[in-house]
């Protein structure tokens, strides 16, 4: 008897390697590493978004303070003709203008000393302190407002220049 050969012959159906169906768990772990990487770019994405707000808070918080000196400063012109608003160290003790008749020193020193507390006060600016610099010139007075105040990346300063006209 002849044995046959089984090398060219066809296997039944179902009884020869099976096909693959699915996925196997590599596959599946190497996708999950790839979701996982994704969705720590898009915390730390949205980390440096949060840091940015709060920078641009911060000085949008210290321009609007400038503004607000410069205004009373714009309102006591005989103030500021006087050097009565320069501030380079601690601010100035003062009167209560709200409630009292003033001069127009005792509104500079009123309107800086409020100024500075409003500027120091709890969660506006983080370790925060300014300089109030005016000379006088021919057309008026330039005055120079500085911001300081501390993040994380270290100090920042918010700078104002103006020309303010004293007639």
């Amino acid at each position: 008897m002849k044995t046959p050969n089984l090398k060219n012959r066809a296997l039944p159906a179902g009884s020869g390697p099976r096909r693959q169906r699915g996925f196997n768990l590599l596959e599946v772990m190497v996708a999950l590493l790839v979701l996982s990487l994704g969705l720590l770019g898009l915390a730390a994405l949205q980390t440096v978004g949060l840091k940015a707000n709060h920078e641009s808070y911060e000085r949008t918080q210290a321009t609007l303070l400038i503004y607000e000196i410069l205004d009373r400063m714009r309102a006591n012109p005989q103030g500021v003709v006087g050097g009565n608003y320069d501030l380079l160290g601690a601010p100035p003790s003062y009167t209560n203008c709200a409630i009292a008749t003033c001069t127009p020193q005792e509104l500079a020193d009123y309107d800086v000393g409020t100024w500075v507390e409003s500027l120091q006060a709890a969660g506006m600016l983080a370790n925060s302190r300014a300089t109030i610099e005016t000379n006088q010139g021919p057309g008026g007075a330039l005055v120079r407002i500085d911001v300081f105040w501390q993040e994380s990346g270290g100090t920042k300063r918010q700078r104002l220049e103006a020309q303010l006209i004293v007639m």
